[in-house]
């Protein structure tokens, strides 16, 4: 294995150090810094194991004197996502959540409705998950698994909600969300070692499969309550590969968007966004498949989805009722959906039958999607190799990395500022113009004087800043702008580049929109054979070409 440090490098970690009782950690070969990704990454997925979280259930977290609201709304804020990052530990948001309990516990006895520390049944489907998740889904106790629950959910709140903005209906609405998604969440290239990503980390990576893009996509419009699916023929002997499509359920119809291509199927051939094909159409409408292939036939036909097999996208963290108790009493400026049973309860029409009754399917006839359960089965067991390609994704969100060098030219590494960290997160939140600039810092230590480790971290850290600037550009509505950054990015890194093909395909689709459709189609003339993104740029040059012909 490849040394990182060649000069011995001391690097400090709070949360590591936190962690293992030790003022720092030495490192000095990969085996070192792979544990401390291996933190990073455990931590950002904490909850998704059956691993157990003893909670602390006692007030004497939080001072005698706090109110149970004062209490819950610490909790709240240290969860925001702005405050809980990729590195963030769970101890101290889920002793305040079981402190906010506990508080109301005590309230609750005095009016004789002890109701919040109760065990509530969980009901599903045999099969749909694992046995050793009832148990952690009946308690009444918070755990890291809920604190990492409500942060993606605040989260996602957020993003649908400036997003949805942007549309006027709710099929527009659900459009810019999925083009949203799969323009933030580029495709793995063959090359690439395919990571075991839950959608909060996949968005804040900026990769994934087009399998991540619909889990993102559902847990984005779950803040929405509007319901996904995956749909795939009924003689499908898999529930793998990309013979798949995703079903958006609004508006009275099952609407259908190709998430390797990242396009909806269009039910014609212009690029208008409330022009897109519904279940029930398409099975008469075997052109409007056609229309999604260029030079071969299209993966799907209309028999595969005549009488296709449905999956329900759905994440067994929405089913525990402590989620109900603690919906009810959020901030009015935290307002997310953390509650949304699967089978009916009380009144509330659980997610099997809602979706049932929508799509016109027997209940029976649901299965679960298995790809969400596959993602968390590996990461409880992630391999070397993939430790190492996370350590590799997840080191720039550290930087700057301050650096002091002794009299002996011995170099220490200082606590990581992580501001690449904090800018991502307010650029997927929707600050743009803030991230923009504060990108364009990060952008800068990549000609600042550090030892070679550092050098080589910053200077991955500075070209995710130089492509995320361009998303921002683009989300923006700056396109012109965007032209210019992408051009720049393109010829400075040219195919070397980590993000070239994702990159390439936003220069056409900026060029697009100022409707130079010339310079759009001419951009993504040449292509090759390792580009993930080579059919959904041939869709896209035939539809503009169709475009420009009218």
């Amino acid at each position: 294995m490849r040394r990182l440090c060649r000069s011995t490098i001391l690097i400090h970690s709070s949360y590591v150090a936190k962690l293992y009782s030790i003022p720092l950690i030495r490192v000095d070969d990969m085996r070192s810094l792979s544990l401390t990704c291996l933190l990073i990454l455990a931590i950002a997925v904490a909850g998704c194991g059956s691993r157990k979280v003893s909670p602390t259930n006692s007030s004497s977290n939080a001072p005698a004197a706090a109110t149970s609201d004062d209490v819950l709304i610490s909790a709240v804020h240290q969860l925001r996502p702005e405050n809980f990052g990729i590195n963030s530990t769970t101890d101290k948001p889920v002793s305040l959540l079981n402190s906010w309990r506990y508080k109301q516990a005590e309230i609750q006895k005095i009016t004789d409705q002890a109701t919040i520390d109760k065990l509530v049944p969980v009901k599903f489907p045999s099969g749909w998950i694992s046995p050793d998740e009832k148990p952690r889904l009946e308690q009444a106790k918070y755990d890291a698994m809920d604190a990492s629950h409500i942060r993606d959910a605040l989260f996602n709140r957020v993003i649908a909600g400036y997003l949805s903005d942007r549309g006027q209906g709710e099929l527009q609405k659900v459009a810019i969300i999925v083009d949203f998604v799969c323009r933030n969440v580029a495709l793995w290239k063959d090359d690439e070692i395919e990571l075991p990503l839950l959608p909060y980390l996949c968005l804040q990576l900026g990769r994934g499969s087009s399998d991540d893009r619909a889990w993102v996509c559902s847990e984005i419009l779950k803040q929405l309550r509007i319901d996904s699916v995956v749909i795939r023929p009924k003689s499908a002997k898999k529930t793998t590969g990309e013979n798949w499509l995703l079903g958006v359920l609004v508006e009275g119809q099952v609407y259908l968007f190709d998430m390797r291509l990242g396009l909806p199927i269009m039910s014609d051939s212009n690029t208008n966004e409330t022009s897109i094909a519904t279940l029930a159409e398409i099975v008469t409408h075997p052109e409007w498949l056609e229309q999604m292939s260029v030079n071969e036939p299209y993966r799907l036909t209309v028999e595969d989805l005549r009488e296709p097999t449905i999956y329900l996208i759905t994440n067994a963290n929405f089913w525990s009722y402590r989620m109900f108790n603690l919906e009810q009493v959020l901030p009015p400026s935290d307002l997310c959906v953390l509650y949304d049973p699967l089978m009916d309860d009380e009144g509330r029409v659980g997610q099997l039958n809602r979706v049932a009754k929508f799509g016109g399917w027997p209940a029976e006839s649901l299965k679960s999607w298995s790809y969400p359960r596959l993602q968390v089965l590996e990461l409880r067991s992630i391999s070397e190799e993939k430790v190492q390609e996370s350590q590799r994704l997840t080191l720039p969100f550290s930087v700057p990395i301050p650096v002091k060098v002794d009299d002996e030219g011995k170099a220490t590494v200082g606590v990581p500022e992580r501001k690449m960290q904090k800018t991502r997160s307010e650029h997927l939140l929707g600050k743009f113009a803030d991230a923009t600039s504060k990108y364009l810092r990060i952008r800068h230590l990549e000609v600042e004087p550090n030892p070679p480790e550092i050098a080589r971290i910053n200077r991955i850290a500075s070209e995710d800043a130089f492509y995320w600037t361009t998303l921002c550009k683009y989300e923006m509505g700056e396109y012109a702008t965007a032209v210019e950054l992408l051009t720049d990015y393109l010829k400075k890194y040219d195919r070397k580049g980590r993000w070239y093909f994702p990159a390439r395909s936003l220069l056409a689709q900026s060029y697009a929109r100022l409707n130079q459709t010339s310079k759009a189609i001419s951009t993504l003339e040449r292509s090759s054979s390792d580009d993930p993104y080579r059919q959904a740029n041939a869709v896209r040059m035939k539809r503009w070409g169709a475009t420009a012909k009218n």
